[in-house]
């Protein structure tokens, strides 16, 4: 058997991008800041992607659990209200510079820290390469 490497380009937004999207959300504690370095880290921006081509769920399904490690970690705190839009938002800015666009609809949560997150769709002009 010959191994076979498969990678993706993505595009990390960094704080600068997100802050233009929503000045008047910013990024301005180290809780905001430890979440957008979670989020925008690329492999979870990678798996957000892929679970949302795949299954059709929020990509916030990826960050959630990663954002619960982190709380059980104690690398950051647990979450807000604001916080919880905060992460909402990011996952935007994420999904949009990277060729995804909302579809006004929502994913319902039982349980968990999040009740509803944005699914997206791939935009017209998205060009996920994949190469091996």
């Amino acid at each position: 058997m010959k191994p076979v490497t498969i990678s993706r380009q993505i595009h990390k937004p960094e704080i600068i991008d997100y802050e233009r999207s929503f000045p008047r959300v910013p990024c301005n504690t180290p809780n905001k800041q430890s979440i957008f370095e979670l989020i925008t880290n690329p492999e979870n921006i990678n798996r957000a992607i892929t679970v949302s081509e795949e299954t059709g769920n929020s990509p916030v399904v990826v960050y959630e659990s990663k954002i619960t490690n982190a709380i059980n970690d104690g690398e950051i705190s647990p979450l807000n209200w604001h916080e919880k839009q905060f992460v909402g938002a990011v996952t935007l800015v994420v999904m949009e510079s990277n060729g995804w666009t909302k579809t006004g609809k929502k994913q319902r949560f039982s349980k968990g820290i999040f009740k509803s997150a944005e699914i997206y769709t791939k935009s017209a002009n998205c060009s996920t390469t994949i190469r091996r």
